[in-house]
């Protein structure tokens, strides 16, 4: 009997240990202490390692409790990632689209726009799946990260510096490499100072290269398949219907709210969502966008 008395006391004392290191990490959100700031550090962190239930939940209690923090619209983008994480993509689209609605910090704009470029770059996978066709995901995509580019109100660098880059990546994908290499030399030129430079110049290099290959090819007289020079894989499927063009969304923004009145906090966020039946949204409390979520931590 001895033999068998060490095994399951070992296997008592691990799962006894891993209950108490999830039920700690949860607690630990809600310790006094806790700031905004530690929340989304927390969070960021969850949703890296891809453990989107606890980054969720560390986005929420930040959307909940501090709605005039400086750290609200990364939390609320955050959101909106475990949402699509979750497949739930109306309310990944919907938080993204109220946040833009509210314009609560003007400076913050090209990045909301580039959030939504990035769901629009998304959608194309289940396009190509359902219909064949991806391209108008990705020209609505470009058009977002366009407008995170020319908003006037923001002069945030590298938000925009990213969208000018990301719309290069996108014409590859659209096997337009002329306007590409264009996007390319534009980050180049007009985003110097920032990271996105060095990612241009590479993708540039890179790109020609691959042109200049192919052109080799077909001068021996090889066959050269459509998608060769495809160097961006296909995005992941996320399914959305038209729900606003670039243009309907210029409509929505308010005028840039005054210095001292930037961090108000909305009065509400848009329609009601109703909490999936999937199985990562059985684990955790979803938030209802009609009022700040409200989670059960166990």
């Amino acid at each position: 009997m001895r033999l068998f008395k060490i095994p399951v006391f070992l296997l008592v004392l691990i799962s006894f240990l891993l209950f108490c290191t999830k039920k700690t990490t949860q607690e630990g959100f809600q310790q006094e202490g806790a700031t905004a700031a530690d929340l989304l550090q927390y969070g960021n962190q969850f949703y890296e390692a891809g453990d989107y239930e606890n980054a969720f939940i560390a986005y929420s209690l930040i959307y909940q409790n501090y709605p005039t923090s400086r750290e609200y619209i990364d939390a609320v983008i955050g959101l909106s990632k475990c949402y699509g994480a979750f497949e739930q993509y109306e309310k990944q689209f919907d938080l993204l689209y109220n946040l833009l609605r509210e314009n609560i910090i003007p400076s913050r704009i090209p990045q909301i726009y580039n959030a939504i470029a990035e769901f629009y770059e998304n959608s194309a996978g289940i396009s190509q799946q359902l219909t064949g066709e991806s391209a108008q995901d990705f020209e609505r995509a470009i058009e977002y990260y366009q407008k995170a580019i020319d908003y006037p109100n923001s002069d945030d660098k590298e938000a925009k510096g990213y969208a000018q880059f990301k719309i290069g990546t996108l014409y590859e994908r659209l096997k337009d490499y002329q306007h590409a290499i264009e996007a390319y030399e534009k980050t180049i030129n007009n985003y110097p100072n920032t990271e996105w430079r060095l990612r241009a110049e590479q993708a540039i290099e890179d790109l020609r290269q691959r042109l200049e290959l192919r052109a080799q090819y077909q001068a021996a007289g090889a066959p050269v398949a459509a998608d060769t020079l495809q160097a961006v894989p296909e995005a992941a499927p996320a399914p959305m219907d038209t729900l606003i063009t670039p243009a309907q969304a210029d409509t929505l923004l308010p005028a840039p709210l005054p210095a001292d009145t930037s961090k108000q906090t909305p009065d509400t966020l848009g329609t009601k969502l109703t909490a999936d039946t999937s199985r990562a949204a059985k684990k955790i409390a979803l938030p209802d966008t009609t009022e700040k979520p409200k989670l059960e931590l166990k």
